[in-house]
């Protein structure tokens, strides 16, 4: 009975505890440095218990209270995939750009989850273009995932594909390395550059390296080159030692003039939709291809 009431008390009295500014974000001061600088506010959006959230919202509770890490409510919301708690907090005035003290946002931790439907919430209220973005980008969190869903809306709202983070390249080599080979289509057929990767390292070293045949067969199929060199001077052959990847590397030829013209419309669709202008463009373009490859 005794934990009863305790756990009774925790849900009807509003947190009592001082609270002060820390680095912008009102937070509990008493408690830095461990878990319990929590409010049962974070722990009913992370489990996703909408009408304790609501009633601890209706007792006065700060929407924006943060972590001595920055994490609020809506993070946690997000990291659980909760939509209707997310929405309930966004209402509430909850910050969708709020950003954790390791770059994380609530689109970060939305994609984690990979909710799509909550990517597209957090996307009304807020830019995919916040420069926190490039710290932890949403992008990259879902192409590793191989959550592909996210992976689009995130396109559709006009995310650079090729976008390349120093650490960790570009969301087609995060994608390759992970395997994941439903994102790995999405973005090549999105228009993702196939040899962008990190640094000298292309999505086909990547994906050697890590036995992913299937995501070797469609980085070729769209024109990966099999003899470019990474930092280390290897080409993609000598990363591995599946048969079956050094067959796809020794035996597919040159893309056929159908799987550049495919490439090339590909590529325009990408790039911010295809108009008349870059229809008309499209035979240029195959035949500098053909010229230069």
């Amino acid at each position: 009975m005794a934990v009863v009431h305790a756990e009774e008390s925790i849900w009807s009295k509003p947190w009592d505890h001082r609270f002060n500014l820390y680095g912008g974000q009102v937070c509990n001061t008493l408690m830095a440095g461990s878990w319990d600088d929590r409010t049962p506010l974070h722990d009913a959006a992370l489990q996703g218990r909408l009408l304790p959230l609501r009633r601890l919202l209706s007792q006065g509770y700060n929407v924006g209270m943060a972590t001595l890490d920055g994490i609020t409510p809506l993070h946690e919301a997000c990291v659980g995939g909760h939509f209707t708690c997310a929405k309930l907090l966004l209402e509430h005035g909850a910050d969708a750009n709020a950003v954790s003290f390791d770059g994380a946002t609530p689109l970060f931790s939305a994609c984690c989850s990979g909710n799509p439907a909550l990517v597209s919430l957090i996307l009304m209220y807020s830019s995919v273009h916040h420069p926190a973005h490039l710290q932890s980008s949403p992008l990259h969190e879902a192409a590793k995932r191989g959550h592909t869903a996210c992976v689009e809306v995130l396109l559709s709202h006009g995310v650079n594909v090729d976008m390349e983070v120093p650490s960790i390249g570009t969301p087609l080599y995060c994608a390759c390395e992970s395997k994941a080979t439903e994102c790995v289509q999405s973005l090549l057929i999105s228009g993702a550059d196939v040899q962008c990767g990190r640094g000298l390292d292309t999505p086909l070293h990547a994906a050697t390296r890590v036995g992913g045949a299937k995501e070797v067969e469609l980085l070729l199929e769209h024109g990966a080159d099999r003899t470019s060199r990474n930092s280390e001077g290897k080409k993609p052959l000598e990363l591995t030692t599946d048969q079956s990847i050094k067959h796809l590397l020794h035996t597919t030829g040159p893309c056929s003039l159908s799987q550049l013209c495919r490439w090339c419309i590909r590529r325009s669709l990408g790039q911010k939709g295809l108009n008349k202008t870059k229809m008309l463009c499209l035979p240029h373009t195959l035949h500098s291809y053909l010229l230069y490859h």
